[in-house]
């Protein structure tokens, strides 16, 4: 029977433990000794952490709020901001400017716009000839002319 328990246990605990198992548990030992030797194993599945420790009030009739973990969140780690994104500029093909007259246009991914208008969220800045400047979070770049 002890032997079929030890078999047993190395299929949950591993075949290395199974052997210091087999190692520490001979087959000599009597029902007590091999009880006490049984009740001193780790319980695979039990949560191995420490638990903090939950007040209960039996007049609500369960725990009063919850439980917190037992390690503390350095003060250092709980104030860091994300780094920023990096700036990725939208694909935008320009196909022809009229830089010249009181109102420039370009011709934007298919669409005639002017200073001002919104493409792909990129704002336009300015129309020079042969390129437009673009706005995108505070960031400018310049997109040339396809030729």
């Amino acid at each position: 029977m002890r032997m079929v328990l030890l078999f047993i246990f190395g299929l949950f605990i591993g075949p290395w433990q199974a052997l210091c198992v087999e190692a520490k548990a001979p087959a000599e030992m009597d029902d007590a000794a091999f009880g006490l030797f049984l009740s001193q194993l780790k319980d695979p599945f039990a949560v191995q952490m420490p638990q903090a420790a939950v007040k209960t009030d039996p007049a609500k009739g369960g725990a009063v709020g919850t439980a917190r973990p037992s390690l503390r969140v350095p003060e250092a780690v709980k104030n860091r901001t994300p780094p920023p994104k990096p700036f990725v500029a939208p694909d935008l093909k320009i196909s022809g400017v009229l830089w010249a007259g009181p109102k420039p246009r370009a011709i934007v991914n298919g669409l005639v716009v002017g200073i001002g208008d919104v493409v792909q969220g990129a704002k336009v800045a300015a129309i020079r000839k042969g390129q437009v400047e673009f706005d995108v979070q505070g960031k400018n770049f310049i997109v040339q002319v396809q030729k």
